[in-house]
């Protein structure tokens, strides 16, 4: 650096503040992108890796449900409260509003269904809040759920699938406070096996037992 400094001022005396301007931007453009380049790859690692949130500990996706944040945070609050699992440390989202099979929704985000299907893949998914058909859907395109056989499911209907217990269903649970079912089906809560937060799952179901 020290080199191309001298070298810029040998070549520059008697030219004024513009001259040199004009020269340095001449000569020297691709060696000030470099060094703009690498400041910002710096930046950007500091940002990534030093302001980097710490990732969910729990993550529940609710399906055709009305798109409600207020009240998906009200949730959270009120889950982190029973539990004592930061509430920052949660996303319940009603933002996934998902045509599957035979039911076409109007109005929706195409761009739902891929992220509800990239978080599953992705073992994002802890939790789904699902219409009967959904669930039969999602095991279609290859999704399973885990066994609930060992969980403490007292006081819940308890939904069977080919003799195992995947899912509870939410009528006479606490969800109902927050939830409307207007789809006609069994609105079922369940658990896909890529979840990484069993604990937390477990915790959930204490939380909706009435």
């Amino acid at each position: 650096m020290r080199h191309y400094i001298r070298e810029i001022r040998k070549n520059t005396v008697g030219m004024n503040r513009r001259e040199k301007a004009e020269y340095i931007l001449t000569y020297y453009w691709y060696h000030i992108l470099g060094v703009v380049a690498a400041v910002c790859l710096i930046l950007f690692l500091i940002i990534h890796f030093g302001f980097r949130e710490d990732p969910p500990l729990f993550t529940c996706a609710m399906v055709n449900q009305e798109i409600n944040f207020e009240r998906d945070g009200q949730m959270e609050e009120d889950f982190s409260e029973a539990s004592g699992i930061d509430e920052a440390r949660m996303d319940i989202n009603s933002d996934y509003n998902i045509s599957y099979g035979d039911v076409k929704l109007e109005g929706i985000n195409e761009s739902s269904y891929e992220k509800f299907f990239f978080k599953w893949q992705n073992r994002e998914l802890d939790a789904v809040i699902v219409p009967e058909s959904f669930y039969e859907y999602c095991k279609e395109v290859g999704g399973t759920f885990r066994n609930l056989e060992g969980w403490n499911t007292e006081g819940f209907t308890l939904y069977e699938d080919s003799g195992d217990i995947t899912a509870v269903e939410v009528e006479d649970t606490m969800l109902t406070g927050y939830l409307e079912n207007e789809t006609g089906e069994k609105l079922l809560l369940a658990f896909p096996d890529t979840g990484q937060h069993e604990d937390e799952c477990r915790a959930f179901l204490d939380f909706i037992r009435r």
